[in-house]
């Protein structure tokens, strides 16, 4: 491999996965190579620590080594001293091209990272004691040329510095690392709110504003960072690096230790490396928790002491569209100064406006996951709504009778609001914000309180709009002007008089260019060739002669001025880098509310054509705009919410004016920077989230002070199914608790065998255990879910129970009686929505409403991602049970974060597994012909998010390691998939016949009794879980395999991630590479995988089928005695 000293090509994929370990060097852009280089320091020498531990790439080292001295600065002095903590054998012929400067330091024993740092630091000062700086680079790092004078020179340039923290990048160019902040998150493994270090800046681009200027942090990860070697010597005096923090937090617990010696703690653009990491490293519960208990309650109170005010703040909000980017820049700069919650029906990539949160940097779209998780803590004291007023009711913020103060967060683009719309902002809410001026006049002439009327405008992070950190690009044939356009093919857009003007403007004119980004209306697969033929037809349809003789594809008619429709529906990043390589924006729309696109191109500094009708009006100013007139007519659309309003029409010729001017204006640069002026001056996200801030501290002091009383909100508004609503809207029944003796009579309604299904196989184990463990003369009676047309077993007795037929509402009606009349006392629901009938599984809210005995739920799949039916559904299903059981912590508090649901009747009983006794995986594999294997091993009905394609990708460097591994695959094709699932199977089989892995892998697809199949779970050495589905709550075979005892490899799916950090290993999604590493982690230390074996079997004590079922029996107990 070979390193440049400059920054690498690459367009910014903000989103980030971990990327191939690089094997040549990227190729360079020109405008990346800008970096600022400090002055030359005096005194630039430093130790250079580099730890080598069991999952350093030792090959690497070849690179790094040499590179830490070559582009360490002019005149700069470095010694590295590999620190080999790990069992691997490392010398200097190892590491090819290293100075006589290299040592190799060894302790005694392995260490972990802390204490492997700490041994390092004091080899460094007794080894090199006249050395007047120590540095720790982490081992995965390339530096960029004056890694080490950066450093240097900004330690010595702020002399209350006690240490440097170095940028860290991405391969693909953009920040990995640049300081934290302590934020208050939600702790999966503590189960609760807690205060942690959180990355500030990563996947924005290099040179984003903020990380080009030297910056007092509070913390800062581990990679590369320099103190002066004095400092070094106190710090560990101090207890430095003397927790096992892991290599993240302990900068953090060193970044305290120096805030609390009243030292700072610096992050330096002057210093960048690029991180070649091909797994994403997390970090061990039990450091966490170590963490926690050192610093918790002190960085808590400093977390309060930076509050505004001490009140809770609700914003809810869409996923993604233009709502969701305005309402996620608002709440950018105001996490930290207030308790800020946010409510997002859908997470990414479910979102029906994927674009936004995909992509957007990293640490942006984490913000809004990580303020979704803590909105469990309820209630609010404040909520925001901006997302659409049918809504506001609906999901799932305020509850209905809530007191919380209400604000309606509005924009429209029209002339008028809907009168529900008005009314509800009259009598429903407390407060309206509106973006503009325009929005606020019109609100006052509906009749709606002046009083009650706040402007807070929309807002762009000028930061990331900034024409100087994108490079320009060269666009299909691009003349000498262009120009670019956006819009939607529906009624609101104006794109045919923008066509119109455009070819009447440069009749004739070939050195202009218009670029076009349009998608459908309704959304359809993109086609560049149906956009062109629709432009086509209404030419043809026109009555002006040069405009019918015009044809713009497939082949341009002869000097007309280029139309090139973009080959493509742009995401949001694509549509900024276009927008920065072209001359002049306008955005054809009758109605604009705000102007976003518009907003976003004057913050690139660009110049617009554009109208100032609606909200435009606020901030279109003749300085950096050409105005076009426009003319109010009566809309014609389909859409029925717009019918009887006015739209602005803009006038063709003011149109082809506008045009003409731009082509001959010389101004258009200083148009641009004036149009970035004012959006920096008045409209940066920074900006306007401190007007937020202000006003919200105004309501905390005014309108929180006294009692408030509580509201209804009309949910007639609401656009759902009409049986979700009717089932909603039953009465409940008076419970009955009619229980005189010990003995229970419980119903269960579930699916049951010989129904192929998970929850089948969960409720029939619960029961066998559950049926013993209750007073004498109980009995339990399952009501078996069953598809409408489900065939009678081939053999067998005919079946004795009273079924449920799936859509038969009749016997929903008819079982819910018998339970009422036949003396039961109480009734538990398997619930997943996919089993229940009624649109989105609507019945079980009417089944459980028409029952008079307490109803225990058990939620099993719980998605981030619910629509309105869904929601309602879990929600009413609820309120109508006197207990919701969900199998983890992590569930409960998704149940209120997402999902709006009061954790008040929520229980935690986890996922049962049988008793499964220590077995030498030798025997089992003696039983199954396996002796000499190393086995890995998936289990469960196969489906292509099983992820099983990616193990198979990832096992021929597996194998040409460990000849003898076997990976066995154990399950069938899904029966409910059908043809997707045969497929993937069959493509299973076929990427197994590649001749690297062949005898590697072994199909066991024929039905497993459960002793057979514990016998393949005790005989596997590695379980491997590469789900690719993100929101998987809760996994039998992850739980049978952590009841097994065994060394799990894993995707972070929710379950996983919830159980597996510090008990298994963790890997990426979608990653062959990430798979194989963790894989060969284990491999590769058995001490490791005695560790992880050990402490899976040791968390699942107490959760075998007997005692879960001891929790569900005091669960009835309780709730069925009279109070």
């Amino acid at each position: 491999m070979t390193v440049l000293n400059e920054l690498p090509y690459s367009d910014h994929v903000l989103h980030l996965a971990p990327a191939k370990l690089p094997s040549a060097a990227p190729v360079l852009k020109s405008a990346w190579t800008r970096h600022v280089l400090p002055n030359q320091p005096s005194n630039c020498a430093a130790s250079v620590l580099v730890p080598v531990l069991d999952h350093t790439h030792i090959d690497l080292l070849q690179t790094v080594v040499p590179s830490l001295q070559q582009y360490a600065g002019d005149s700069c002095q470095v010694n590295v001293l590999l620190v080999v903590c790990a069992r691997q054998n490392v010398n200097t012929t190892r590491v090819k091209g290293a100075h006589d400067s290299v040592r190799i330091i060894q302790p005694e024993v392995q260490l972990r990272w802390d204490a492997c740092i700490r041994y390092g630091l004091q080899q460094a000062l007794v080894l090199d004691s006249e050395t007047p700086h120590v540095a720790v680079v982490a081992a995965s790092l390339l530096p960029l040329q004056g890694w080490l004078s950066g450093l240097v020179s900004d330690l010595q340039q702020h002399s209350n510095a006690s240490a440097v923290f170095s940028k860290i990048l991405f391969v693909n160019g953009t920040v990995k690392a640049y300081g934290s902040r302590f934020e208050q998150v939600y702790d999966d493994y503590l189960a609760r709110q807690v205060v942690r270090p959180v990355e500030m800046y990563a996947g924005y681009p290099w040179n984003y504003g903020p990380t080009m200027k030297t910056m007092a942090v509070q913390a800062a990860g581990c990679s590369a960072w320099l103190m002066r070697s004095s400092g070094v010597n106190k710090l560990l005096e101090g207890g430095g690096f003397s927790l096992s923090l892991g290599s993240y937090l302990a900068c953090s617990d060193m970044a305290l230790r120096l805030h609390q010696a009243g030292r700072t703690v610096l992050v330096s653009p002057l210093s960048s490396f690029i991180d070649t990491a091909t797994r994403t490293q997390r970090e061990d519960p039990a450091t966490m928790q170590t963490f926690e208990q050192t610093w918790g309650p002190s960085l808590e109170a400093q977390y309060v002491s930076g509050l505004a005010f001490n009140a809770t703040v609700t914003w809810v909000m869409q996923c993604g569209g233009p709502e969701g980017s305005q309402a996620f820049n608002h709440v950018q700069h105001l996490e930290g100064q207030l308790r800020l919650r946010a409510q997002v029906q859908r997470g990414w990539p479910f979102c029906e406006h994927p674009d936004v949160l995909q992509d957007m940097p990293f640490s942006f779209s984490e913000r809004v996951y990580r303020l979704r998780r803590l909105s469990a803590y309820l209630p609010s004291d404040i909520v925001i709504h901006h997302k659409d007023y049918r809504q506001l009711a609906a999901w799932p913020w305020p509850p209905n009778n809530s007191s919380a103060y209400l604000i309606g967060r509005y924009s429209w683009d029209v002339d008028r609001v809907h009168r529900q719309w008005a009314e509800q902002m009259r009598n429903e809410i407390d407060e309206v914000w509106v973006p503009s001026i325009w929005h606020a006049t019109s609100l006052e002439q509906q009749g709606v309180q002046a009083e009650k009327i706040f402007v807070v405008p929309n807002s762009v992070d000028a930061h990331f709009y900034d024409p100087d950190i994108w490079d320009p690009l060269t666009l299909p044939q691009q003349r000498r002007l262009s120009f670019l356009t956006s819009f939607r093919m529906d009624d609101r857009a104006c794109w045919q008089a923008v066509l119109v003007a455009y070819l009447k403007a440069f009749r004739d004119n070939t050195d202009v260019s218009l670029y076009v980004h349009t998608g459908t209306h309704p959304p359809l697969p993109y086609r560049r060739d149906h956009v062109y033929e629709a432009m086509n037809r209404f030419l043809r349809g026109n009555n002006d002669t040069y405009l019918r003789s015009v044809s713009l594809y497939p082949r341009p008619s002869s000097g007309v001025p280029l139309v090139y429709v973009l080959e493509h529906e742009l995401t949001q990043l694509e549509l900024l880098r276009i927008c920065a390589s072209v001359d002049v924006m306008i955005v054809p729309t009758r109605n604009d509310g705000w102007g976003v696109p518009y907003m976003e191109a004057m913050s690139l500094g660009k110049p617009v054509i554009a109208t100032t009708w609606g909200g435009l009006a606020d901030y279109i100013q003749p300085d950096f705009a050409f105005l076009v007139n426009f003319t109010m007519t009566p809309i014609r659309t389909s859409d029925k919410g717009l019918r009887g309003a006015a739209w602005g029409e803009p006038s063709v010729e003011r149109l082809i004016d506008s045009f003409k001017k731009a082509y001959d204006s010389k101004d258009l640069v200083d148009m641009g920077r004036n149009a970035r002026s004012r959006v920096i001056e008045r409209y940066d996200n920074e900006i306007v989230s401190s007007l937020v801030l202000e006003r919200l501290t105004e309501i905390t002091e005014s309108e929180l002070s006294g009692n408030r009383s509580a509201k209804a909100l009309d949910m007639a508004k609401d656009q759902i199914p009409l049986d979700v609503v009717m089932c909603a809207m039953l009465p409940k029944p008076h419970v009955r608790l009619n229980r005189t003796t010990p003995a229970l009579k419980v119903a269960v309604v579930s699916t049951a065998p010989p129904r192929r299904c998970g929850i089948a196989i969960f409720n029939s184990a619960l029961l066998e255990y559950l049926q013993p463990l209750l007073p004498q003369g109980s009995s339990v009676e399952v009501f078996p879910l069953i598809w409408d047309t489900e065939m009678p077993a081939l053999s067998g007795s005919a079946p004795t129970q009273r079924a449920i037929r799936q859509e038969n509402y009749g016997d929903y009606v008819s079982t819910a009686r018998a339970i009422n009349a036949e003396g039961f006392h109480a009734a538990i629901l398997q619930h997943e929505f996919g089993i229940w009938g009624g649109a989105e599984g609507s019945l079980i809210v009417c089944f459980a409403k028409m029952l008079e005995v307490p109803v225990v739920s058990v939620i099993h799949s719980l998605s981030d991602n619910l629509g309105d039916p869904q929601q309602y559904i879990l929600q009413n299903l609820a309120a109508s049970s006197k207990a919701v059981v969900v199998m983890s912590e992590s569930t409960r508090n998704k149940l209120g974060a997402f999902h709006g649901t009061p954790s008040d009747n929520v229980v935690v009983l986890p996922h049962g597994t049988p008793v499964i006794s220590a077995v030498n995986p030798a025997v089992a594999k003696a039983m199954l012909n396996l002796t000499g294997r190393t086995v890995l091993m998936t289990n469960g009905l196969i489906n292509p998010m099983k992820g099983v394609d990616l193990v198979l990708q990832a096992l021929p460097a597996i194998v040409e390691e460990f000849p003898y591994v076997l990976y066995l695959i154990v399950g069938e094709p899904h029966p409910d998939c059908g043809t997707p699932c045969a497929n993937y199977f069959a493509e299973l089989v076929a990427a197994a016949s590649d001749h690297r892995i062949v005898n590697h892998v072994r199909f066991v697809t024929k039905f497993l009794d459960d002793r057979v199949l514990l016998q393949y779970v005790q005989a596997a050495d590695i379980y491997i879980l590469p789900y690719k589905d993100r929101i998987t709550t809760n996994s039998g075979t992850l739980t049978m395999a952590l009841a097994a005892g065994k060394a799990i490899v894993s995707t972070p799916f929710d379950h996983a991630a919830a159980v597996l950090a510090g008990r298994g290993v963790l890997v990426d999604f979608d990653s062959p590479v990430s798979l194989q590493d963790g894989i060969l982690e284990l491999l590769r230390d058995e001490s490791l995988m005695t560790k992880y074996q050990r402490e899976a079997r040791e968390f699942l004590l107490g959760h075998d089928w007997r005692s879960i079922a001891k929790g569900y029996a005091s669960l009835l107990a309780n709730i069925t005695m009279r109070s």
